[in-house]
C-alpha cells in the first residue's frame, strides 16, 4: 500500500551510539524505501538512512517532483518548513533540497533484494560529528558510507522508518551507548563467530516466515 513517511521513534535519547539491526522485506510487489534512523531531535531535525529497490517517479506532483533512485542514503534532514508536503517529496527525492535535506548516496545504486535479510551497523560520535553506517546480506558488504563528519545533531532518539514499502520484517535491534571514543571500523564486528550467529539467525527468520504462512494458509482454508 502507498503512505507517506512513516517513523517509529524510540523513547530514549542518545549522544555516542552504536546502532543494529536486521530488515527483510516479505513482498514482491513493491519497490519503495525502508530504513532506520538516529540523532531524532524532533520531526523537523534528524539524520535517516534509507534504501530504495528502484528508481520511480512519485505520484505526488506539489510542491515539486520528487524522484527517488535505487541504493542506500543518508540524508541529514534540518526542515525549515517542518511536516508537511514539502518534507515528504524531499524525503522522497535523492538529491540535496535546500533548506530540508542533505544527501548521502551509494554511488553503487544497488537496490535492495525481496525476501533476503540485511542486517545494518551504524556508529554515531556526535561529540566530534563522526557517522559511519555498514550494510550486510550475510558476510558479504553492500555498503559503506565511510566517515561522514557532521555536526548538525548532537544526538537523539533512534527508530525505524519506511516510505510507502510494506511487508517490512524487523528484528534484532540493539543499540550500546558510546560516548566520547571512535570504535574500531566496524568490519571488525565480521568475526567467524558472528558469521555462524548471523547464519542461525537467518536460518530462524526462515521457519518463523514459514509457520507463518502455514498458519495464515491453514486459517483461510478453515473459512472455506
Amino acid at each position: 500500500m502507498n503512505s507517506d513517511n512513516g517513523l517509529a521513534v524510540g523513547y530514549v535519547a542518545f549522544k555516542g551510539v552504536d546502532f543494529e539491526g536486521t530488515f527483510y522485506v516479505n513482498t514482491v510487489i513493491d519497490d519503495d524505501y525502508a530504513g532506520f534512523f538516529f540523532g531524532y531531535q524532533d520531526s523537523s531535525s534528524f539524520y535517516v538512512v534509507m534504501w530504495k529497490q528502484t528508481e520511480q517517479t512519485y505520484w505526488q506532483s506539489a510542491p515539486f517532483r520528487a524522484v527517488g533512485s535505487p541504493g542506500i542514503q543518508l540524508k541529514m534532514v534540518k526542515s525549515q518548513t517542518g511536516p508537511g508536503e514539502y518534507l515528504r517529496n524531499s524525503l522522497g527525492h535523492t538529491g540535496d533540497i535546500p533548506g530540508q535535506v542533505r544527501l548521502w548516496k551509494d554511488p553503487k545504486n544497488i537496490g535492495w533484494k525481496d525476501k533476503v535479510s540485511y542486517r545494518w551497523f551504524l556508529q554515531h560520535r556526535p561529540q566530534v560529528g563522526y557517522i559511519r553506517a555498514l550494510f550486510f546480506e550475510g558476510s558479504d558488504l553492500v555498503a559503506d558510507t565511510g566517515v561522514i563528519i557532521d555536526t548538525s545533531m548532537r544526538g537523539g532518539r533512534l527508530g525505524v522508518f519506511c516510505f510507502s514499502q510494506e511487508n517490512i520484517i524487523r528484528s534484532a535491534l540493539s543499540c550500546y551507548v558510546c560516548n566520547g571514543e571512535i570504535a574500531e571500523p566496524l568490519s571488525s564486528h565480521i568475526t567467524p563467530e558472528w558469521r555462524k550467529q548471523y547464519l542461525l539467525y537467518e536460518v530462524k527468520l526462515y521457519i518463523y516466515i514459514c509457520i507463518y504462512f502455514f498458519t495464515v494458509q491453514k486459517m483461510l482454508v478453515g473459512k472455506l
